[in-house]
């Protein structure tokens, strides 16, 4: 785990925590999921066989235009941030993954009409992405989390109990530094595309693997694009080095979590981090 500054972070307050409950994907998708358990389907393989890759303003217009209906993607993005002051982690059917409703004495599916269903711990982690055009909200479940990690869900809860009295607790766990280590990182995303996405006006996409680490791709400009005369800074080795080191911003002029969320991993006074740690 990380810096206790990271550890302890306190959660938004007053007005604010009310406002990004509100707004909260993840909130809304779980509590789409649980009124409509029957959309929470197993995934066809033959829907997965040849994966188109989009970037995020693609996958976006693919949701605009399209009728309601789950399809998958393969999207490269960076990952820019991570969300703190949520649960990270929630309880699920071990049948079917579906989370878990507390009962009188017992945890209840509700997909499975189970009244004494079998529990484990999965992933479910709000990250902020970008590419070379816009940016988004991926939110992590299951497999995927154990692929950017390389660890359970319940072995990183396991080791916060060992060091908090050698027993699981009642309190919360906060978000495990290996996540937090993340930014910055590239990777093919397999991104589904189900039916929620087409009701909610935040674009936030569920991932279900890590396909591989990868690299942004060049950024297509326009083909009208008039050719600019060589300035003399492109004479200068030194100036050229340090200009093809620039991430590129998105349309909506770059990423503004890191600076701009309260609730992210990252602020203001981290941020020289990010870039040394990039290279």
């Amino acid at each position: 785990y990380g810096p206790s500054d990271v550890r302890h972070r306190p959660r938004p307050s007053g007005p604010r925590s009310g406002l990004y409950k509100d707004v909260d994907p993840t909130k809304e998708y779980l509590n789409w999921l649980t009124a409509n358990p029957a959309a929470a389907s197993s995934i066809n393989p033959v829907e997965v066989v040849n994966v188109e890759t989009l970037t995020i303003r693609e996958i976006s217009a693919f949701i605009k235009r399209q009728p309601a209906k789950v399809a998958y993607f393969d999207c490269i993005s960076t990952i820019d941030n991570v969300k703190l002051g949520t649960e990270w982690y929630y309880i699920a059917c071990k049948d079917c993954q579906t989370k878990l409703n507390h009962g009188p004495t017992t945890l209840m599916c509700p997909k499975c009409c189970n009244e004494n269903a079998t529990a484990v711990t999965n992933y479910r982690v709000e990250m902020f992405v970008y590419d070379n055009e816009e940016q988004c909200t991926l939110i992590i479940f299951g497999d995927s989390g154990k692929e950017l990690t390389g660890r359970k869900a319940t072995e990183l809860i396991d080791i916060y109990a060992e060091e908090n009295g050698g027993e699981w607790v009642e309190v919360e766990v906060p978000l495990p530094q290996c996540f937090i280590d993340t930014i910055v990182q590239t990777n093919k995303f397999r991104i589904k595309v189900a039916h929620f996405n087409f009701t909610s006006n935040k674009v936030s996409l569920t991932v279900t693997k890590i396909v591989s680490p990868a690299v942004l791709p060049p950024k297509n400009h326009p083909l009208n694009m008039p050719v600019m005369p060589i300035s003399s800074s492109q004479n200068n080795p030194a100036t050229s080095e340090v200009d093809g080191s620039v991430v590129p911003e998105s349309s909506s002029g770059g990423s503004p979590y890191a600076n701009n969320h309260p609730s992210s991993a990252i602020d203001d006074q981290k941020k020289p981090k990010r870039i040394m740690r990039n290279g």
